[in-house]
């Protein structure tokens, strides 16, 4: 049995070791948020080159052939039908960005990587202020494979 001093000096440890767990969790949940804010801001980027990618990738013979393909490979690319009125004013919203890739990949010399980057920034600033949430989240959608049955 310890005395009153002793109960004190060891109160005062324990006090001690709570504030250093205390310490220890903040700062755990502050990595924790700073690690998802990264990873989130990681595969954002990997959908962003995608999305590039798919556009530079569509070609067409001219800039209206170029667009039609683009539209087509983005509908792919995120899996839709193309056919809603949601689905065709996004892509509407998104032609002046397949239209900066296209005359950046013709060799536009005023067309460059910087007129890429200002149209995707327009295109993703209006998506996430119209629906509230980025629009690489139309990544995010996973289709889900019916199990094949045979009869």
């Amino acid at each position: 049995m310890m005395n009153e001093t002793a109960t004190a000096l060891v109160a005062e440890f324990a006090d001690g070791a709570r504030i250093a767990q205390a310490a220890e969790q903040a700062l755990r949940a502050r990595m924790a948020e700073e690690i998802a804010k990264l990873e989130r801001q990681r595969a954002y980027a990997f959908r962003r080159t995608r999305l590039i990618k798919a556009l530079a990738s569509a070609t067409g013979d001219d800039e209206e052939a170029a667009l039609a393909a683009q539209r087509g490979a983005v509908t792919e690319e995120i899996g839709w039908s193309g056919e809603s009125e949601i689905e065709t004013l996004i892509l509407d919203q998104l032609q002046p960005v397949g239209r900066a890739v296209w005359q950046c990949a013709c060799g536009d010399a005023e067309a460059g990587s910087a007129d890429v980057y200002e149209k995707l920034e327009v295109f993703e600033a209006w998506y996430e202020t119209t629906y509230g949430r980025p629009f690489y989240a139309l990544f995010d959608v996973y289709v889900v494979e019916a199990p094949v049955v045979d009869f």
